[in-house]
Formats: structure tokens, C-alpha cells, sequence
């Protein structure tokens, strides 16, 4: 049987267009831990922007959010990296200008910290293994560099969407799913559970902050003279930040904070006694370590999913997937619970799809609930953000 030229014409798009579908995956998959936090952030950033959204257009609105986000992030990376030198410098007992050698820019800095590390462990095997040392320093700083570069990314992405979600959900709604349709009820679905484990994320993050001033400070006030933790309100921001790092949480920040007091207690200037030390490591562990995974974040991040799903997303995702599973482990559990509860049902029996939950109801949002959700915050300032209430939280 013969092609004719027209259907010919189609298999040739059709071909093509799997290809670039293939390539685009492979691509996606290539940077999906810099996408998945991109994701993140920008339903971390949506209720700002929408906020802003009803005194500015959506334009504005999303530029604005990105400066009020990124520059107080700016000024705390650049007051976390003072602090962190001044406690070095006393550490070492060394001139803080002396650390100045190493920012970005200077071309020595990899030379001067070789230097200063062999200062400090004096004669011996590092003398004789600068080469070694000096290239852990620059691998160090080339990690460093290509974590910035992919932070900065994610941050562009979350850009993109917040300035582009209701031109996507005007798109998608009229290739792919129409008001009233089962597609366009699991995308809605699926953007109101996400947005809840997302947006419960950094409330998490908030809830750890203030609970680690309050232990940070409470502990300041039994601890022996000249023994106390060093900034608590940096240390106490740091530590709400560090639950996102998976499996880690506060100990990536606490338990550098518990050894330098410990040091204090027996070696440093201010000597002291060891219970503090222990004292601290024994409450951080509770309250800003086990509290925070076991129960926090569980609640806080998932009101809307089936809690022991939430716990199963964030531990077995980040598991399997490495730092990002903490995203993508939430993202996969929404994606396959509302596929569960819209489409699959209908599929096994043979019935149309349609927008009605068929099973596990409890599990997540309410396609009925979430469409009266569906509203507009931009005022209807143009044809094109007046769509946006798949997107609007």
C-alpha cells in the first residue's frame, strides 16, 4: 500500500518530533536535581508574587519577588562567610585581613591557602605534600563554583515561571485540557498538592529558625563564661536552611558549632567544662534534628497527601535520588497519587475519563475543592494572566 505525500510529510514531523521529545528528556534527566529546585523555589516564591500580583502586573510582580528573594539571600551568604572567617581567625589565633588573600578574584589564592594550612599544621607530611593539598583546594573550589552555577539556574527557572505559569496553563488548557476535562483536573490537582509539600517546605524552614533561637539562646543562658553559641541568630538561620539538606538536616551546622565548643571547653581560650558541650549535642539532636524529620516537616509539608506517603517521599526519595530526592521524591508521590485517584480507576474498568475521583479521596486534593480555588489575583489586567488560576495559589 502506498504513502501518500501528505502522510509522509506527518511520519517525517512525527519522527522528528520524538527525537527532539528524546533529546529534551535526556537533557531534563541530565540537570533534573537543578530543575526539580527549581520547581521548588518557585512554588517557594509563588504566594509572594501573587500577593504582589494584585497591586502589579504579573511582570512586575515576578521581578520584584526575585529581588526581595535573592538579595537577602546575597547579604546572608556575605554575613555567614564574615562571621565564619572572624570565628577562624580566633580559632587559628591569626590576623582576620589575612583571609582576604582568598576571595574569588585573587589569582594567589590557592598558593595562600596552602600556605597558611601549612603554618598552621607546622613541619612535617604537609610540607611535603603541597601539590596534594593544593589540588584539593582547587577541587574544593571548582565544586563550589558548579553548585553556584546550578543554584543560579534553578533560581533562572524559577524566574521563567513566574513570570510564564498562566501563558503555560493558557497553553495547556487549550492543547491539552479544557475546563471540566480529567486532564485539566489532575494538572490542577496536582499544582494544589504541590504546592502545599513545596510552600510547607519553607514553612519548615521558618518553624526550625525560630525553634533554633529559641534553643541557641535558652542554651546561652546556662552557658559557663566565655563558652557560648557563637552568633545564634546566624547559626539559628542556618540550621532552618540545613533542613533541606536530606538525611543531614541541622547536623550539617550544629555539629560543626557542638565540636567548636567542645574545643573551647578543653583546648582553646576559653576552657571549661564538658556538660555544656554535651548538653549541646543532646537538645540540637532532639529538638532541631529529630523533631524537624519526624514530625515538622511531615505535617507541615504535606496537609494535603497522605502523611506516611510524605515521610515515605522525602526518606526513600532522597535515598535513591541523592540531595534532590528531596524534591523530586514529593514531586513523584503527588504525580502518581492523583493518577491514582483520577485516571486509573476509570482505565481498569473501561469507563470514560472523567474529572470525579474514583478512589483514595482522602489521599489528596479534591479536584471540586481545588477548582474553587480557582481564582484570578491579577485584576485582569491582560487576556493572558486572566487564565492563571491553574497556577494561582
Amino acid at each position: 500500500m502506498a504513502i501518500l505525500p501528505e502522510d509522509r510529510e506527518r511520519l517525517a514531523w512525527w519522527a522528528f518530533t520524538a527525537a527532539m521529545l528524546g533529546l529534551l528528556a535526556f537533557v531534563l534527566w541530565s540537570f533534573v536535581g537543578t530543575v526539580v529546585f527549581g520547581v521548588f523555589l518557585y512554588y517557594g516564591m509563588r504566594p509572594l508574587d501573587r500577593r504582589l500580583r494584585r497591586r502589579l502586573s504579573s511582570d512586575t510582580a515576578a521581578d520584584l519577588t526575585m529581588v526581595l528573594v535573592t538579595v537577602p539571600v546575597v547579604l546572608l551568604v556575605g554575613y555567614t562567610a564574615v562571621v565564619g572567617i572572624q570565628e577562624l581567625s580566633q580559632l587559628t589565633e591569626s590576623d582576620p585581613s589575612s583571609f582576604a588573600r582568598f576571595v574569588p578574584w585573587s589569582p594567589e589564592k590557592p598558593t595562600a591557602l596552602v600556605e597558611d594550612l601549612q603554618k598552621v599544621l607546622g613541619p612535617g607530611p604537609a610540607q611535603t605534600n603541597s601539590q596534594e593539598l593544593l589540588s584539593a583546594v582547587v577541587s574544593g573550589l571548582s565544586t563550589a563554583a558548579t553548585a553556584l552555577a546550578h543554584f543560579f539556574l534553578s533560581l533562572l527557572l524559577a524566574f521563567v515561571l513566574l513570570r510564564e505559569d498562566g501563558r503555560l496553563a493558557a497553553w495547556y488548557r487549550d492543547q491539552f485540557g479544557s475546563e471540566g476535562s480529567a486532564a485539566y483536573t489532575y494538572a490542577l490537582a496536582v499544582d494544589r498538592d504541590l504546592h502545599s509539600v513545596y510552600v510547607g517546605n519553607v514553612l519548615t524552614v521558618f518553624a526550625v529558625t525560630v525553634l533554633g533561637l529559641v534553643v541557641y539562646n535558652g542554651l546561652n543562658v546556662v552557658a559557663p563564661p566565655d563558652l557560648a553559641v557563637p552568633a545564634p541568630a546566624l547559626v539559628a538561620l542556618l540550621t532552618g536552611l540545613a533542613t533541606l539538606v536530606p538525611l543531614v538536616v541541622g547536623k550539617i551546622v550544629y555539629v560543626p558549632v557542638g565540636l567548636l565548643l567542645t574545643y573551647q571547653a578543653t583546648r582553646g581560650p576559653g576552657s571549661g567544662p564538658l556538660w555544656f558541650p554535651m548538653l549541646f549535642f543532646a537538645v540540637c539532636f532532639l529538638a532541631l534534628d529529630l523533631l524537624p524529620v519526624a514530625i515538622l516537616r511531615p505535617i507541615i509539608a504535606g496537609r494535603n497527601v497522605h502523611g506516611g506517603l510524605m515521610v515515605f517521599a522525602y526518606i526513600g526519595g532522597t535515598m535513591l535520588f541523592g540531595w534532590y530526592g528531596l524534591f523530586l521524591g514529593p514531586l513523584l508521590v503527588v504525580l502518581g497519587v492523583q493518577l491514582a485517584r483520577i485516571v486509573v480507576p476509570e482505565l481498569i474498568h473501561g469507563d470514560p475519563v472523567t474529572r470525579e475521583v474514583e478512589a483514595a479521596e482522602s489521599l489528596g486534593t479534591t479536584p471540586e475543592n481545588a477548582a474553587s480555588d480557582d481564582v484570578t489575583t491579577d485584576g485582569g489586567k491582560s487576556d493572558e494572566t486572566e487564565a492563571d488560576g491553574e497556577t494561582n495559589g
